[in-house]
């Protein structure tokens, strides 16, 4: 079992250092840095702007095909929020959930899932759901490994949504 969490904690610390490469688009920034949160274009065939971070300065993933976007925040406390935003990564999108879960596969362990609970729902409906686990935040430093695979279950407005938690990417 240690051996086992050695290698954990660095398959941790090397991913977390990946983790800091930024964009990978950041040549055509034109040398300047872009502040977290500026939108840009890609020239991405359906032509709308993208941003690095979404609105609560998280990181972004596409739901569905760009129907909607989660964010999600982590901090050193072990605190993971998701937000539920619409197809520009703007705005929350308030859904009618208690929780939303996310499964994690690790390398050939059997999969773990993982509930967040929603955070202030007004009339039934929340557009942020969080969970505080220390093992479960250290997972989103993991992202960029393929022995790594996070998977949000959400259903949003009657759609449900099975999709692989990823960085937005650029194209």
């Amino acid at each position: 079992m240690k051996s086992k969490r050695n290698s954990l904690g660095l398959v941790l610390a090397g991913l977390a250092l990946i983790s800091f490469a930024g964009c990978p688009q950041a040549a055509n920034h034109g040398g300047k840095a872009v502040k977290s949160g500026d939108a840009h274009d890609h020239d991405h065939e359906h032509g709308h702007a993208h941003v690095h971070s979404g609105p609560h300065k998280g990181q972004l993933m596409e739901i569905g095909d760009e129907e909607y976007h989660a964010e999600w925040t982590h901090d050193e406390s072990g605190k993971v929020t998701f937000y539920i935003l619409d197809g520009d990564a703007k705005k929350e999108v308030p859904i009618a959930a208690e929780e939303i879960a996310i499964d994690v596969k690790v390398g050939d362990n059997p999969s773990k899932e993982y509930k967040l609970v929603a955070v202030s729902p007004q009339e039934g409906k929340a557009a942020a759901f969080e969970i505080v686990d220390k093992q479960f935040e250290g997972l989103f430093d993991q992202l960029k490994s393929t022995a790594v695979v996070l998977t949000l279950h959400v259903n949003i407005n009657g759609k449900q949504f099975d999709q692989q938690v990823k960085e937005h990417e650029h194209h």
